[in-house]
């Protein structure tokens, strides 16, 4: 084989390298096993690609087969489906749905709008140190989430990393932990449980995103500019997310598929600690933009 016939059979991630979003791409591939090769993004390249992907940003990732795909989100849960195993969102339902809530608190609200943002890291940090990873001994998708964006946007400031060496050190060693796991040790938990040091991090993920996505769809319902909410600092303006809502509206209906007995399994655990009342409320989005991969 020529290295013509090597490089179209292998992936490609065409974006910025020292992106949150390429560098969470490129290691979910490298957890999946899958080799990769990394393009620098220019202008005419982005056009060319945007064109390719319909219109969706980037990163995007570029198949053995030639197509190309962009929407980080999109990209991971198609890798999940054509490439199971090793799998990195857990089978079981309060696993899965945790892994869920905590990606999409990392990726849409943490990243932006952290409220107490050292005191919610060092809590992420303690909560490591007492699990291991953010499900417990076993990594899943949501910590190389969370891990890309320590490394391409945390750690990267000098007064960070040496508060965060101080006062929650697992977060510095979580990247390298990440990539030097084994393949075949990822997400392959078969209970249903998950650490009692995360009810402490989802309650913090219900007071603050969770509170703001039950504002964002009532704001796509009534057509508002804006959220108003306080997020224990006073009252601020935060921008509306139709991203948030969508994703909102996909784990939803996930939940709405499983068997009552086992929807109320997951509810029990979820509803105490404020991360179960916003995944119910109906669709706000009514239409759906069937090209989407996003859209439900």
């Amino acid at each position: 084989m020529n290295r013509m016939d090597e490089q179209a059979r292998q992936y490609t991630v065409y974006g910025d390298l020292r992106s949150r979003e390429a560098v969470t791409l490129a290691t979910v591939l490298r957890a999946k096993g899958l080799d990769a090769e990394w393009v620098e993004e220019s202008a005419s390249l982005s056009m060319a690609l945007e064109a390719r992907a319909g219109g969706l940003a980037g990163p995007y990732l570029r198949t053995p087969e030639g197509f190309v795909l962009a929407d980080l989100h999109a990209i991971l849960e198609w890798l999940e489906r054509v490439r199971p195993d090793p799998a990195l969102l857990p089978a079981t339902p309060v696993r899965r749905c945790c892994t869920r809530i905590l990606e999409d608190w990392i990726e849409l609200w943490l990243v932006h709008w952290p409220r107490r943002s050292w005191t919610t890291l060092e809590g992420l940090g303690a909560h490591l140190t007492a699990a291991g990873f953010l499900l417990g001994p076993e990594p899943v998708r949501a910590d190389w989430v969370l891990a890309a964006w320590l490394e391409s946007e945390v750690l990267i400031h000098p007064h960070a990393k040496e508060h965060l060496a101080r006062n929650a050190p697992r977060l510095i060693s979580l990247g390298e932990d990440l990539l030097g796991r084994p393949e075949e040790e990822s997400g392959n938990a078969t209970d249903d449980v998950i650490p009692i040091s995360l009810l402490d991090v989802l309650a913090e993920v219900g007071a603050d995103y969770h509170a703001y996505l039950a504002r964002n769809h009532q704001a796509l319902k009534d057509d508002e500019d804006e959220i108003v909410l306080d997020l224990g600092l006073g009252e601020r303006g935060l921008p509306i997310q139709l991203e948030s809502e969508s994703r909102r509206i996909e784990l939803g209906r996930e939940l709405r598929s499983l068997d009552r007995t086992t929807r109320r399994r997951v509810a029990g655990i979820l509803e105490p600690v404020g991360v179960w009342h916003a995944l119910t409320l109906p669709p706000a989005i009514q239409e759906v933009d069937p090209a989407d991969p996003r859209s439900l």
